[in-house]
């Protein structure tokens, strides 16, 4: 040490370089390193993670469609056959839907398969794998899907009940699938995301440490520093405005922010904006999950809950009744809703639907839920109620039917049917005991309430 002290300025000098180059070296080659392990990872984020959630965004559309066409063919029933315009519609429709699904399905499987066979891939490789996997499951699902539909217009009305039921139950397995594979990419995204932040921190941390290095061994090798510096924080930052324009963020917005910001700042504000529109973006994507479940759970004309909602509710209703609790079932339909329909039209015959279902929600409580579950059909779960109590505000509702008194509106009846749960009952059996008690209604002269 002391000997060392005794030495050249020129030998200090040299040594003074070779330690600091050697330093230098050390953290430009650690920085070259981390810019080309981020520059892999964004361009991952861009070439896969964000087209996926594109795909499965398109995917999410079609479901949507597909629930609607089967939707329209339940509450058609029979009467669906008849129609042979609408049987070609719906044909076109379900091959339209298949088509475009296995489209995207495609798709989604080629960008999986590029990025994995080029080495893209680099973050949670195992689970981009997997996606695969499941992707060719939900293949599977559709072309049995597709074969239902074939075997259902085949065998017409007369296996419309049996085919029927095998249809929807594969629909509701093809949304099972669909629904898992879009939770699973959301939370690919997502860990993708928060992995790619992690890296920013890490990486502004070493470029701070680099800045300190480059001050301390003069300005011929600062220069040096800045230029190579630059260059990297241009590539970075070329990939990140690719990306911007990928998932539509506002450049006027972000231009204004670098307003005197040197390179590090610019770098930064670019990742948190991109981070903070990931984030919006997945907030976006619940919003829009929410609206399509409320989409595929409503009755477009009415405003009641349908068919999907009410195997559902009646379901956790049972489930409930089974461990204590009490519930109530009232079934009714408008009499003579054929005649309505030939004599003022099914224009008229869609806004006596409308009033009745105002004026049923209008006399019934927030927690009892109203349900279309046919044309001209519907249903009430009375929760925590006992049959005389239903049996009561069934009357009521009768009574506020017949009442009605609207201009252009011609007048109209209900009939009901009111029934319990009962010890062991199941959905088809308080149903079909419901629906008994209404027919009985019926024949009985209408206008009129059935208790059993």
């Amino acid at each position: 040490m002391f000997n060392w002290l005794n030495v050249s300025m020129t030998r200090k000098i040299s040594s003074l370089s070779f330690i600091l180059l050697s330093f230098l070296f050390i953290v430009i080659f650690y920085s070259a390193y981390q810019s080309q392990r981020i520059y892999k990872e964004m361009q991952e984020v861009a070439e896969i993670d964000v087209p996926l959630s594109e795909v499965m965004a398109d995917i999410e559309m079609l479901q949507l469609k597909q629930h609607l066409l089967m939707e329209s063919i339940r509450q058609q029933g029979d009467v669906f056959f008849s129609d042979k315009s609408m049987q070609e519609k719906s044909v076109e429709g379900f091959d339209s839907f298949s088509a475009q699904l296995a489209t995207q399905l495609n798709k989604s499987t080629e960008i999986l398969r590029t990025g994995l066979g080029f080495g893209s891939v680099r973050i949670k490789l195992l689970d981009h794998q997997s996606l695969l996997q499941q992707i060719n499951l939900l293949h599977q699902h559709r072309i049995k899907f597709d074969h239902l539909i074939d075997d259902f217009f085949e065998q017409g009305k007369q296996g419309f009940s049996t085919s029927w039921q095998m249809l929807e139950q594969q629909d509701k397995e093809l949304d099972t699938q669909t629904d898992a594979l879009l939770r699973k990419i959301n939370q690919l995204t997502i860990s993708v995301s928060a992995t790619v932040e992690s890296q920013e921190r890490h990486f502004v941390v070493m470029n701070a440490v680099l800045g300190i290095s480059a001050f301390g061994i003069g300005t011929y090798l600062t220069l040096y520093i800045i230029i190579t510096f630059r260059k990297r924080i241009w590539s970075l930052r070329g990939q990140i405005e690719s990306l911007h324009r990928s998932i539509v963020i506002e450049h006027d917005k972000t231009s204004a922010q670098h307003k005197d910001l040197d390179e590090l700042d610019e770098l930064e504000t670019d990742l948190k904006a991109l981070v903070r529109q990931f984030s919006k973006e997945m907030s976006n994507r619940h919003k829009v999950e929410a609206q399509l479940i409320e989409l595929a759970t409503r009755d477009k004309l009415t405003g009641a809950f349908n068919r999907h909602k009410w195997d559902e509710l009646i379901k956790d209703e049972l489930a409930l009744a089974n461990r204590g609790h009490h519930f109530s079932l009232i079934l009714l339909d408008v009499d003579h809703f054929k005649k309505i329909n030939d004599t003022y039209g099914h224009d008229v015959g869609d806004n006596v639907l409308k009033l009745l279902a105002n004026t049923l929600r209008n006399c019934l409580r927030e927690i009892d839920v109203l349900f279309r579950v046919g044309g001209e059909e519907f249903a009430v779960l009375v929760k925590d109620t006992s049959l005389q109590d239903a049996s009561m505000l069934a009357e009521q509702l009768r009574k506020k039917v017949e009442a009605l008194n609207k201009s252009g509106m011609p007048p109209f009846t209900i009939s009901l049917g009111v029934t319990d749960y009962q010890d062991f009952d199941d959905q088809s059996r308080i149903v079909k005991r419901a629906d008994v008690l209404l027919y009985e209604a019926k024949g009985a002269g209408r206008n009129r309430v059935m208790v059993g």
